[in-house]
């Protein structure tokens, strides 16, 4: 007997048993939704990437930006704002030259209209009075000229804010006398630019705030003449 009671003493109860068993079915149980839920997130966290559109900047046919999509970033969003975008600053330049320094008499009042109204109010009406006042579209018809403008080089000025200098040639035939003569002007052109809220009727969100020239001499004109035109100049 006393053996026998020794062997019930080390023997577990029927709930220690049990209760064990429940614990590590319970464990199981937490580990199995556990690993559910995660698969789950994982899932819809995937399916939400896949469905949401990639952020499209379409560039229109004049420099203008926009944004496609309503949830883009706001990253991407400033990356678009007027000035920020040093390739559209300066295609904005260099369409500006091609309408003002390239034109015939047949296209010159178009070429001109488009170049004025790329520029802020003041200087817009100080450029139309000095061309009204020098006669300089009587003299186009007068003279049958015709000039092409062909971009050499263009540079932002370092220091200031949206301020580029570009070299140029601008080939000017004319009739002289009766007879047609071509005139080669090497320039170096200054041009600063401001910015303004994109709308309808400015959808680049900029201006030409300040525009100078000068012709060039001596070597400097000899090297910027005979260089090639820039790959990218707007032709």
């Amino acid at each position: 007997m006393a053996t026998k009671s020794a062997v019930e003493d080390i023997r577990p109860e029927y709930y220690e048993v049990n209760g064990a068993d429940i614990a590590s079915r319970n464990r199981w149980w937490v580990i199995t939704v556990l690993s559910l839920l995660s698969t789950v997130i994982a899932v819809v966290f995937a399916i939400s990437v896949r469905m949401k559109p990639e952020t499209v900047i379409r560039i229109g046919p004049h420099g203008e930006t926009t944004v496609i999509g309503s949830d883009a970033p706001q990253k991407a969003a400033a990356a678009v704002q007027p000035g920020n975008d040093e390739f559209l600053n300066q295609a904005f330049v260099q369409r500006f030259l091609t309408n003002y320094l390239n034109y015939t008499p047949a296209n010159v009042d178009e070429h001109w209209m488009i170049s004025l109204n790329m520029m802020e109010k003041n200087l817009r009406g100080a450029t139309r009075k000095a061309l009204t006042d020098a006669n300089a579209r009587g003299q186009i018809d007068t003279d049958q000229i015709q000039s092409v403008f062909h971009l050499r080089e263009l540079d932002k000025v370092s220091g200031q804010y949206l301020t580029y200098v570009v070299y140029g040639v601008k080939d000017v035939h004319h009739v002289v006398n009766g007879a047609e003569t071509t005139d080669h002007f090497v320039g170096e052109y200054q041009i600063q630019l401001v910015t303004d809220q994109r709308s309808k009727t400015n959808p680049d969100g900029l201006w030409i705030s300040r525009y100078s020239e000068r012709q060039l001499d001596g070597e400097r004109r000899d090297q910027i003449l005979a260089a090639q035109d820039t790959p990218n100049s707007l032709q």
